[in-house]
């Protein structure tokens, strides 16, 4: 279940303006650790829209440029909307230790979301090694990561004319 930080992994970050200053103090720590990161902005505190941060990291990650995404603004929950509207990617707002965990054993989350305006550095760091730490738990879990794959196909085929198929 849990193990050791990859150190190989390919980690694309994002923030908006909210999230900029939390995310100026991971990325080195992220370095440090010896993750591969890529900084997709946003740049400064200089006002930005999120949705166009979010789509940045999850299309990075869901095209496999890199291994995980970590997205960042004041709440997270407009990010992660955002980010989840990308196929292949399972973006959760975790506030702390316990739902990085199970973000990664259950769902196989691959980009982490923080709501950096409600946690200090050291919180949001126990978070991302938590999150890097914890391996997805598969079994029956991988039954609904599968259906979650699978109404994205689904819509992904209604958008073509058809039909939204019940999915059992």
């Amino acid at each position: 279940m849990k193990r050791a930080p990859r150190k190989s992994l390919r980690v694309a970050v994002g923030a908006d303006h909210g999230g900029f200053p939390l995310k100026a103090k991971l990325i080195p720590w992220l370095q440090a650790l010896g993750f591969e990161v890529a900084d997709l902005g946003t740049h400064s505190e200089e006002a930005c829209d999120y949705p166009l941060i979010a789509y940045k990291v999850a299309r990075a990650v869901s095209g496999g440029e890199f291994d995980r995404g970590v997205l960042l603004c004041k709440s997270g929950i407009g990010i992660a909307i955002a980010a989840n509207k990308v196929p292949g990617i399972r973006a959760g707002v975790c506030a702390d230790p316990y739902d990085a965990e199970h973000s990664r054993l259950h769902n196989d989350a691959n980009v982490l979301v923080l709501g950096a305006e409600k946690l200090a550095a050291p919180k949001a760091k126990k978070i991302v090694e938590t999150w890097f730490a914890t391996d997805f738990e598969g079994g029956r879990h991988e039954r609904r990561v599968k259906q979650i794959s699978a109404i994205e196909s689904a819509v992904r085929s209604a958008e073509g004319g058809g039909d939204l198929p019940a999915l059992e």
